[in-house]
């Protein structure tokens, strides 16, 4: 199972369009620690759990993995919302273009399910004992489900 190969599928598509933004704007994908998060900097992370990784009763292919994939926009609090959701939508239409392109020879094949959300939340950060008013972000999630195969 080559894990690391979906993943890099997943992760560079999203970081490459979050790249491509004037300002560019910071992605933060799992294990990686974001030091600057009590800023009040805008921007992404980008969580990919694992599921199903064998499924042999519907292929013989043992590279056919499903799984998660949440990604969440971090952006000033008090400014509204549209800072937010733009940067939303920049994921959103990522995600959509991946399962628009056609399947290849080798590399790995990715096609995402339908995608829940955005939801928002004012309260996403911080723990329960700090007050919302405390609380530096504004924060928005979208999930999907995925279905990846390696193709050798």
């Amino acid at each position: 199972m080559n894990y690391q190969a979906i993943r890099a599928a997943i992760e560079n598509s999203l970081l490459t369009a979050y790249n491509s933004l004037a300002p560019a704007v910071p992605v933060y994908f799992d294990n990686v620690i974001n030091y600057d998060s009590d800023s009040s900097e805008e921007f992404v992370h980008v969580n990919i759990q694992f599921s199903l990784t064998t499924e042999s009763t519907l292929t013989t292919q043992l590279d056919m993995v499903r799984g998660i994939v949440v990604v969440r926009t971090y952006t000033p609090k008090g400014n509204g919302p549209a800072r937010n959701q733009t940067l939303t939508n920049t994921a959103f239409t990522t995600l959509q273009s991946v399962n628009n392109t056609s399947k290849t020879t080798s590399g790995v094949y990715v096609r995402f399910g339908s995608i829940a959300g955005p939801s928002f939340s004012p309260n996403a950060v911080g723990t329960s004992q700090v007050r919302q008013e405390e609380l530096p972000y504004f924060v928005s999630r979208i999930e999907t489900s995925f279905q990846a195969q390696v193709i050798s």
